[in-house]
């Protein structure tokens, strides 16, 4: 895996922050999960959660990412001015609160996700998906719950 170059502390945190997320994949096993096309879209943050005990932004900035959209496509994802490449878009059926005591040390209450929860691994970050059109996306160290709120426009490069 690989991150883009860090070079602020705040950028630093985030990366320690994926690879953490990251880290459970490798100890879960796989098994059958929701197709990943479900994420590919635009999805709105209409809240803030929860958040891990080390985040790249403080609540106010996390509030400040409410009304925006991150924008997730097959070629990579985009939020404001921050952009991942191409996803590898694996996708595994977690039980939410082992999962997220485990990676994140909080609980999963607030998240208020199903059991077992769909989780996207978007190389840069983490969208658990709760229903069509409705998922919670760790960013920057918080957890947002998300809107989809359009087709993906089918553009080639």
């Amino acid at each position: 895996m690989s991150f883009l170059p860090c070079s602020t502390i705040s950028q630093r945190i985030h990366a320690y922050a994926v690879l953490a997320m990251t880290a459970l994949f490798i100890s879960v096993p796989l098994q059958a999960a929701q197709p990943v096309h479900e994420v590919i879209g635009d999805w709105r943050f209409t809240s803030v959660l929860d958040n891990v005990e080390i985040t790249s932004i403080d609540d106010e900035q996390a509030k400040k990412l409410l009304g925006r959209v991150m924008a997730i496509r097959k070629e990579g994802t985009r939020f404001g001015d921050q952009t991942c490449g191409a996803p590898s878009l694996e996708a595994q059926r977690v039980e939410p609160d082992l999962y997220v005591r485990r990676e994140a040390r909080i609980s999963a209450r607030n998240l208020r996700l199903p059991n077992p929860v769909t989780v996207v691994d978007l190389g840069c970050t983490h969208v658990f998906i709760k229903q069509p059109n409705r998922a919670v996306i760790f960013w920057d160290g918080f957890f947002f719950s998300a809107v989809k709120i359009g087709k993906p426009e089918h553009r080639h490069h």
